[in-house]
Parts: C-alpha cells; structure tokens; sequence
C-alpha cells in the first residue's frame, strides 16, 4: 500500500507516545560480540529507524547467565552492556524512532546439552524429546532471579531506552512457571494460578522498582501455547486480568506458543504454508477483555496492508513487523513504486538462527551487513556506468539485474523460458512454497521499473555474448540429476502433471529441505498415498524448528508414513527394493506406483563468455538464499574499479 494512513498517526499507548503504530519487535539476531551490541547492531538497527518504524523493541537482553545459551546473544546481567545500548538508543532516537529494551530469561531451553551448567526452569521437563532436562530452581535461585531483572532494569535504564518489555511468553521462563504444562512444583510457585504468577509479580516489582517514575512498561505474552495441558485463551486472559490489576502495563504485546517440541514452536514464525494473519483472533480477543489497554499484534504480518486491517477492525492499537522489517528496512516509508515483502520462507532469518548464525534474508541479502552493502552500492554508483548482460533469470539472475540496473549500468536480462523465476516457478507450483511465486513477481516488477530489459524466450548465443558488453553476469542455474537406480519419475513432470504419478508414490529423500514434504503434501492433496523414504537417521534434517513440526503436522492423518535410515536399491513390478545399512538385510514397499528422488542437482554449464561471472546454482547449487546473495553482490560489483573490488571483497566468505 502506498501513502499515509492511521497506521502513521501518533499513538498514545499508556505513557508511551510514538510517531506511528508500527513496531519492530524483539528478535534473536546473532550478531553480538561479547554479550554487547556490535557495529552490525547498529547498522541494522539505523536502517529500520531511518525506515520510519516507529518503536524497535531489542532482541531478547539475557538477565543472567544461565540464560545465554551460546556466545552471540545480548547479555543485560553485566555493566559491560551499557556503553553499547547507550549508542544504540543515539542511533535509533538519531532516526526519529524509539527503543525499548526486552529482558528474559529462556529458561529450559538455554544452551540444553552445549552448556556446562544446567538450564534453569520451574521443573525438570525438558523442552523436546532429545533436549537436556534442566534444573528445577530453589527458592534461593529464584530470588536471584529476581534481583537479575531489577538489575538489568537499572542498567537498560542507564543506556537510555524509552521502555522496557518484560518477556512473559514463548516458552520462556517466566511462562515455564506460569503454565500447568510445565510448573509441577509443590512450593508457593506451583498449583494454583496465583501461585504460579507469584514470579511474574516478583519480576515486576523488582524491574518497575528498579526503573525511573514513568518509565513505560510493555508485557509479552502468549495468548495461546497451543499444548495440551497448557495456557490457552481463557487461561491467560484470566492472568492477565490479575497482573494488570496489580502493575501498570502500557503495552500488552500478543503473541502465541510454546517453545516445545511440537507444532507450537513452529507458530512462533509462521512460514508460508500458514496464511497471513493466522493468529489475529488472539490480540483481538484482549483488546475486547481490556480496552483500556494498548495492544500490539504479531504474527505473520506480512505487509502494511495486514497491519492497517488489524487497526482498522480494533484488533489492536500497534502491529509488530519483523520479518517484513527484516526484508524491508523502508517497510514503514510506503514508497510509491514496486517494493520486496517478506514472504515467510524461514530461510535466512529462523533457518540461520538455529544453526547460531547471524541472520540473512532471501529477499534483502543486505540484512544484517549494512555497512558492507552501503560501502559497495557506493563506489557502485561512483564508477562508469556499462552495459551489464545478466543470462538466465532465477533469483540470481533477477537480483543481478536489478543491482546492476540500480548503479546506473544498461542491463539487459535474457532467459530461456518464457517466463522468470527459475527454479523457483517449479517451487511456487507447491502450496507450502507458493509465496516464492510472489517473490518472482515482485522481483520482476521491479527489474522492469529499473529500466532492465527483460528479453523471455531468448537464448543467450554467441552473437548475443559478443555485443560488447562491459560485464557478462551467467546465472543459468542448475538441473536435476537424474537417478539411475530406478526409473524414477522427474520432479517437474511430477509436480506440473497430477496424471503421471498413480496412487502410492515413494519419495526418495536425499536433499533435507522443505521441497520433499511441500510435494508430499501436493500429492496428498491428489489423493496419493506418500511414503519418504530416506537414507538419514531424521526427517527434513535442514528444515529449521521453527518450521519443521508444523509442516509434519500437517502431513500427518492424510495417508503419509516415513521410513528412515533405508537406501533404495531397485523397483521391480511396483515393488521398491531397500536395504538397511546397519542390518544388511533388505526390506519392501509394495504397490509402488511411481517413485521420485528429491537429490542432488548438478550446475547447467554456462554459455562460454571469458570474463563473465558465473553465480547462483550454474556456480554451485543450493538454495534461493545463496542465490540472491551472489546476485546482488554480481551486479553491483559489475564496474570493475579498486573501490568497486574492494568493497566487494569485504562479503565474500562472510557468515
């Protein structure tokens, strides 16, 4: 959506007053050094400020050590942090918006079996079936406990944040001790609502004590975990009932889950197999219950749009944004034009998180390396401008014309097919993976509103390559490798024709993304019967956690089964051949109708150019993530200049 609208109206939330009703809220990025908030904090955080957002709420600030986890995540239990938030808050109020400071402690989750200590939690409940059990807390830790948010209080308060949030959802400890899911304690902190909300107001007092008079106060919570056994709507509405009775609360921040090892975790960052706004019936349910209250929504927001019907229908007085804000630093700007939205693929953002990597985007590479991105785009636009050929036109291809075009480089883009997108068309024909059809589209869009010249059905041959182009960009991507064991069915002829696969079809599953259950669930959807076969000792092994217990859940009832750490050896008159490598022994699918194997898929060699750049899968194949990444970094590093060299150089090989 376009121009100014009640979503960029100064709002009044208790005694917090910002210039608009769009926040980005607290998420793990994994750029700390030294428990501190680095150079890459500050960068990322500038560009959303000066995006127009009206309030950043920081990732989670850990308020003891037995909250850390790993080594890149913002500790609040030192004074070590204060010169760091405090140049934070300079840049964020430098920008116009405001900062609020999250403090939490995880709880059971923390560090699980990577820790030297234990995780703390309100019982011995481990959070999934393979995690650590934690330690259940005494009396005197969580006295401690306690006094460690008082104190990070104090010292977030120091810095000069204009709020502070109290994490009373997720999973994390506080809500440990809130839910009957996982408070089996006998003490004055277990049994009855009261006493499991005895921490809660502890925390309280200790942080608004510890805080100047006024300072604003948000709450987050789950309004539903989505366990059996645990808080659901009633339940939280009642708690939170008791706790505004007896604290000031400005904001009451409406989330959902439980960080478990179920589909709950997997609702936390909805992908795009769940619908925008799946969850919008929680803030509203709290608005109605408190409307004196002011409520900030969440949840697979993906776009303006979303977050004006949410105000509009009284759901909420704020909507937090971040993914959309991750992918598009000028989210809140509304510029007129083609814009990127966030389209919920978990790849960059929850997929790096949970190997503790810092976080990317597939839609804006730059996330996370502003500075670097700012230096190249720079000497980009100082250098000659040229004439820029990009050959194919997936995500690699598209992000280089684009980033070239945008330097002021005459770029044309040509591409075989007759259309764009790669092989992220073939993806966006699944229903779990169809927003990557938006990602082709808005891509497209605006590479033309750039003034690329988009060529489709065009081959790129040797007249075309001899035009004297100044750079030659070859993004032709990478092709299925086809599967000599059995005559296995191609994926593309699987996915684009219903009739070619029969009734029970096996899926040889060799590749761990989310692409064999996106087709699983298509040929569910025909009425197939689907077994994955894979020679791993898991499922989906690299679809992160955040998405993976949803898309199985999903599955499951719909006449889908697994069989794990099996090879397949041969398919004979619809009886699929497997052998377990442990045993040595041979097993049997019967009444195999078709198999397909989901694998590796090999570089399409580029047309020969000396001098061009080969990028994307025709580079190496792998994911759309990857592929945008080496794209951009292509096209605006096509003048071939030492500044242009050298500020390139600075993102190669960057984690």
């Amino acid at each position: 959506m376009t121009g100014r609208s009640s979503l960029h109206e100064t709002v009044h939330c208790g005694r917090l007053t910002l210039r608009n009703r769009l926040v980005m809220p607290a998420h793990t990025t994994n750029f700390a050094v030294d428990g501190a908030f680095s150079a890459r904090h500050l960068a990322y955080h500038r560009a959303r400020a000066a995006g127009g957002v009206g309030l950043i709420i920081t990732e989670g600030m850990r308020v003891h050590p037995t909250s850390l986890g790993r080594t890149n995540t913002v500790s609040a239990f030192d004074d070590a942090v204060i010169p760091s938030l405090t140049e934070l808050v300079r840049v964020v109020h430098a920008e116009g918006a405001k900062l609020a400071a999250q403090l939490l402690h995880v709880g059971r989750q923390s560090g699980g079996h990577n820790m030297l200590t234990p995780a703390w939690a309100a019982s011995p409940i481990p959070w999934s079936g393979t995690a650590a059990v934690p330690h259940e807390m005494s009396a005197d830790e969580i006295a401690e406990l306690v006094a460690a948010f008082g104190a990070a209080a104090r010292r977030v308060a120091t810095a000069g944040v204009d709020a502070v949030e109290v994490h009373l959802g997720h999973g994390h400890l506080l809500q440990q001790f809130l839910s009957p899911a996982t408070n089996r304690r006998t003490d004055d902190y277990g049994g009855s609502l009261a006493n499991r909300l005895r921490l809660t107001h502890e925390v309280l007092d200790s942080v608004t004590a510890a805080l100047p008079a006024g300072m604003p106060v948000i709450l987050r919570i789950s309004g539903d975990e989505f366990i059996e056994g645990g808080l659901g709507v009633e339940e939280m509405l009642e708690a939170v009932a008791v706790v505004v009775d007896r604290h000031t609360i400005d904001l009451l921040h409406v989330s959902h889950s439980a960080y478990v090892g179920s589909a709950s975790i997997a609702t936390q960052m909805a992908d795009m197999s769940f619908p925008p706004l799946p969850f919008r019936h929680l803030p509203r349910a709290f608005k109605q219950a408190f409307p004196q209250l002011g409520v900030l929504a969440v949840g697979r927001v993906d776009n303006l749009a979303n977050a004006q019907a949410l105000v509009d229908d009284g759901d909420a007085d704020l909507v937090a944004l971040a993914r959309p804000h991750i992918a598009n630093p000028n989210l809140a700007l509304a510029v007129a034009g083609p814009s990127r939205e966030c389209i919920a693929c978990n790849q960059g953002c929850s997929g790096r998180l949970e190997q503790g990597l810092p976080i990317s985007c597939v839609v804006n590479p730059e996330a996370g390396m502003e500075r670097e991105w700012d230096a190249l785009r720079t000497a980009a636009r100082r250098a000659k401008p040229g004439r820029v050929l990009v050959v194919g036109g997936g995500p690699a291809g598209l992000e280089a014309a684009i980033a070239a075009a945008s330097a002021g480089h005459h770029t044309c883009l040509v591409e075989a097919e007759d259309a764009l997108g790669g092989a992220l068309r073939l993806a966006a024909a699944l229903p779990m993976r169809a927003e990557f059809g938006r990602f082709i589209a808005e891509a497209e869009a605006l590479a033309r509103h750039a003034g690329v010249d988009v060529r489709l059905g065009v081959r790129a041959g040797e007249d075309l390559l001899a035009d004297g182009w100044d750079h030659v960009v070859l993004a032709t991507g990478a092709e299925e490798v086809p599967d000599t064991r059995f005559a296995a069915l191609p994926l593309h002829t699987a996915v684009t024709d219903p009739s070619s696969t029969g009734g029970h079809v096996v899926l040889v599953d060799e590749d761990g993304t989310t692409t064999a259950l996106a087709v699983a669930d298509l040929l569910l959807t025909r009425g197939c019967r689907v077994t994955l076969l894979t020679d791993r000792p898991a499922l989906s092994w690299r679809v992160p956690v955040y998405s993976r217990p949803a898309l199985l859940h999903r599955l499951s009832g719909r006449g889908f089964s697994a069989v794990l750490m099996r090879t397949p050896l041969r398919l004979d008159d619809g009886v699929l051949t497997y052998a377990d490598p442990l045993s040595g022994e041979n097993g049997e699918l019967e009444n195999v109708s078709a198999v397909i194997t989901i694998g590796p898929r090999s570089a399409r060699t580029p047309p020969r150019h000396t001098g061009g750049r080969v990028v994307g899968d025709a580079c190496a194949p792998r994911t759309a993530l990857e592929a945008a990444f080496e794209g951009r970094l292509a096209g605006l590093g096509a003048s071939d200049t030492p500044d242009v060299r050298a500020a390139a150089a600075a993102l190669r090989g960057r984690l």
